[in-house]
């Protein structure tokens, strides 16, 4: 996965593989997010979110007690990730998955077919203007 904040409070993750991160990055990456303790969205995009080949068992514990740890802040300022697939299986798919990660995270997975509209909701979920 590689994570742009550039555009914070519209948090870029791409789980295409190209220029991926370490999990030690990613990880320090959110907590960089969370410490502006401002609300902000996950606008995310890419093949195979749920099964990237490269993350170890390691990596899938450290995520789990990274969360744990940062629940509060998490719950508190993350409002959603927005997943963005245009592919109407993929997209299906990513609905059912939408479940478990929302139990997960504490805050909603969005799935949409059009990254403009993904946007759209984001600014408007945040209470901004997305001009």
């Amino acid at each position: 996965m590689q994570i742009d904040i550039q555009d914070f409070p519209l948090v870029k993750m791409d789980y295409s593989g190209e220029g991926k991160q370490t999990i030690e990055e990613t990880l320090q990456i959110f907590e960089q997010c969370l410490q502006r303790k401002q609300a902000f969205v996950f606008l995310a995009g890419g093949a195979d979110f749920d099964k990237d080949p490269g993350e170890s068992v390691a990596d899938r514990r450290a995520v789990s007690l990274w969360m744990k740890q940062h629940k509060v802040d998490l719950r508190d300022y993350v409002k959603a990730m927005y997943y963005v697939e245009q592919s109407s299986v993929k997209r299906l798919a990513a609905k059912a998955f939408s479940v478990i990660y929302g139990k997960f995270w504490g805050h909603p997975m969005i799935v949409t077919d059009n990254r403009d509209d993904a946007v759209r909701q984001a600014y408007e979920l945040l209470g901004l203007s997305s001009e």
